[in-house]
């Protein structure tokens, strides 16, 4: 693929990332968080049927995040105040692993994005300094990651097309990413 035929994927990609600017600010939502779940749509192969298990892995990170800073005082009082925390995000990543043993509950990295991404918010205070709960902070951060699939899902499309309407089809439309071998 030539320079001039791959130019426009990076022009709709900028376009789409300035545009996320916007929508997180009239969203109030995380920009940030749009930018991680745009990268997981592709990472996870970029391609629609993996969409529902990059929702459920999303949504499943954020409510095992939301678990983990319930669960804390428990196991605080069980193991001590220097190990109630590990103890806690042990027992969590040991089942969001587990996960990849099934179906439609695998994609762990999902899991792992917006688990990282929901303690962010919280603890960085995302919904203002003084107002962030753990609750308040579950509708953000999940909206975010919706709009970041969206994002990619877009942005997949969009490069397709643009592609294909240069004439540019199949394996020719890969990068130098695309090729690289998987071993």
């Amino acid at each position: 693929m030539t320079f001039t035929k791959f130019l426009p994927i990076p022009i709709i990609i900028g376009i789409l990332a300035a545009f996320s600017l916007f929508a997180a600010n009239w969203l109030t939502i995380p920009v940030w968080m749009i930018f991680i779940s745009w990268a997981l749509y592709f990472i996870a192969g970029a391609k629609p049927s993996r969409l529902p298990k990059e929702i459920i892995g999303l949504t499943g990170g954020i409510a095992f995040g939301y678990i983990t800073l319930w669960a804390m005082p428990y196991f605080t009082n069980v193991f001590g105040a220097t190990f109630g925390l590990p103890a806690t995000v042990f027992s969590v990543c040991f089942i969001i692993v587990l996960l990849e043993l099934t179906d439609w509950f695998e994609l762990a990295p999902a899991y792992f994005f917006s688990f990282a991404g929901y303690f962010a918010y919280v603890f960085g205070s995302g919904g203002g300094v003084g107002l962030t709960t753990p609750e308040n902070s579950l509708w953000p951060i999940w909206l975010a990651s919706m709009v970041g699939l969206a994002f990619g899902y877009v942005s997949a499309y969009l490069r397709t097309a643009i592609l294909e309407k240069e004439g540019v089809f199949g394996s020719a439309q890969q990068t130098v990413f695309d090729k690289e071998a998987r071993t």
